[in-house]
């Protein structure tokens, strides 16, 4: 992209310092929700000014010369978007209004949790006796759901007491899962095996907040959409300036600190922030358990968040546009390991817009939407934490005026799946000379193979996904069996895998 484009970032839900008094506060929310909003300098004037009008039409809201999103109050989204009043109603859709393919947007939510128990955990990768990402997500996930406050104490005081406080913990999260062993035999699974690996854990480390995770999915970003020539803005934060000089570490320039006051990036930025953390706070409220004896039963979304009129369900599917479908990239939204509420956020969205109208909402028994919810967020959880088991890492790749690009084998990848040629498996017996086997973006199983020695990308058979999986999840633990011979056989149309030894 050969023009300059302007980038304004602003964050919500930092907290400054991370300590044991600041996650037991009473506002406080597990994840860090940062918002940057860009456009090419061409057509800044135009989106000021279209801003500048919507701010004043709501010139009352305003505090201290500036319309910023505490102007929305968390309570009233407690029932996400159905608990709005009219006024509030018309103020969101407004300001989502000025939204247009001509804005870029990135966003990332990041679990201060997982940040400080990655920490912890920094010497455990992957193995072929360990999957460390899922052992950490299982441990994240918990703390975050029941906030046991012996242990967020122990995070903070004694990472050599905290191990012990964690296997206490997990050992008792097994003796109550036995109530109602149906529901929480996969927690149980992981928690067993949580129990085992601290067993051997004796390390001491220090906590310090890194501001450098607002900025790494961003600069995947950047060169996803082969954005070069930029600035960046950042809202001044005072005299530290931890925010400014991450960027700059992270190898991010020109990067300034600017007042919101005089620049309208910054709170388009603080306003989208505002309003996703609030909705995000809501959700993630209305799902937590409200005791460690709650922990046994499920969890549904209550009937209110249901009790939706037309310019609400409106609003939901609006959301779902700027956040998942403009300007879309790989990138665009940013998560570690623990992405649950953003799975749950993004999952919300797509249920509320899958209804075309107010009045198909209103046909369904308000007690089977939560039930309806719940099995779709449920699915997408299940499959990251599977996708999470057996994955390999992903390396952006940079928009072009082509509709291919070359895999790490140098085999041709097609951006669409439906133009990759498909490997063609005679009956019986197959030997292939295979360099690498993985998965499209849209789960298509791939694998390149060397032809007169020239690398070669093809789409396998449905019926082998299982196996492209297996060697996935091998990899991601440190045992890659590429290149290798493989033989594929095909049978009355049945395939079958068999690595040549």
């Amino acid at each position: 992209m050969e023009n300059n484009v302007n980038f304004y970032y602003d964050e919500s839900e930092h907290s400054r310092k991370i300590n044991h008094s600041t996650v037991v506060s009473d506002n406080y929310y597990d994840n860090f929700v940062t918002t940057i909003v860009g456009w090419r300098t061409e057509e800044e004037n135009s989106i000021f000014q279209r801003y500048l009008e919507f701010e004043e039409k709501y010139s009352d809201r305003k505090s201290n010369g500036e319309l910023k999103s505490s102007t929305l109050k968390t309570k009233q989204l407690k029932n996400g978007l159905a608990s709005l009043s009219s006024d509030n109603v018309a103020f969101i859709h407004d300001f989502l209004d000025v939204f247009d393919n001509r804005i870029f947007l990135y966003f990332s939510v990041t679990s201060k949790i997982e940040f400080i128990v990655n920490q912890i955990f920094l010497n455990y990768k992957n193995s072929v006796f360990v999957n460390a990402d899922a052992l950490k997500y299982s441990i994240v996930k918990t703390i975050v759901m029941y906030r046991p406050q012996e242990i967020i104490g122990g995070m903070y005081e004694n990472t050599g007491e905290l191990v012990q406080l964690l296997k206490a913990f997990f050992l008792k999260r097994i003796a109550e899962n036995r109530a109602n062993p149906k529901l929480k035999r996969r927690e149980t699974s992981a928690f067993s095996q949580i129990v085992m690996i601290l067993e051997d854990i004796n390390e001491h480390r220090d906590i310090n907040w890194n501001y450098q995770i607002a900025f790494v999915g961003f600069k995947k970003y950047l060169l996803e959409k082969n954005i070069s020539k930029y600035a960046l803005f950042i809202d001044k934060e005072g005299d530290d300036s931890n925010t400014l000089k991450a960027a700059k570490q992270l190898g991010l320039s020109p990067v300034t600190e600017v007042n919101s006051k005089e620049h309208v990036g910054i709170r388009m930025a603080d306003m989208l922030a505002g309003i996703i953390s609030k909705l995000l706070k809501s959700l993630h409220t209305e799902l937590q358990y409200d005791s460690f004896e709650d922990g046994i039963n499920k969890k549904i979304l209550g009937e209110k968040w249901f009790e939706l009129n037309n310019r609400q369900l409106y609003l939901y599917k609006r959301l779902l546009h700027i956040i998942c479908r403009l300007n879309n990239g790989w990138y665009k939204v940013f998560s570690g390991n623990y992405s649950d509420d953003l799975i749950a956020i993004i999952s919300l969205l797509d249920y509320m817009s899958s209804y075309r109208t107010i009045d198909e909402v209103r046909a369904i028994d308000k007690k089977m939407h939560g039930e309806y919810f719940n099995a779709l967020a449920c699915e997408r959880l299940a499959k990251h934490y599977d996708d999470m088991r057996s994955k390999l890492q992903v390396d952006p790749i940079a928009e072009t005026d082509k509709d291919y690009d070359l895999n790490q084998r140098g085999g041709k990848v097609f951006f669409d799946s439906s133009k990759q040629p498909s490997l063609r498996i005679n009956e019986g017996s197959n030997t292939l000379d295979v360099l690498s086997v993985g998965f499209m973006k849209d789960g298509t199983p791939m694998i390149t193979v060397s032809e007169s020695e020239v690398p070669v990308c093809y789409k396998l058979p449905q019926e082998l996904y299982a196996w492209a999986m297996d060697c996935v999840a091998l990899a991601n633990m440190g045992i890659n069996h590429f290149p290798s011979k493989v033989e594929i056989t095909k049978y009355n149309d049945s395939f079958y895998a068999d690595f040549i030894v």
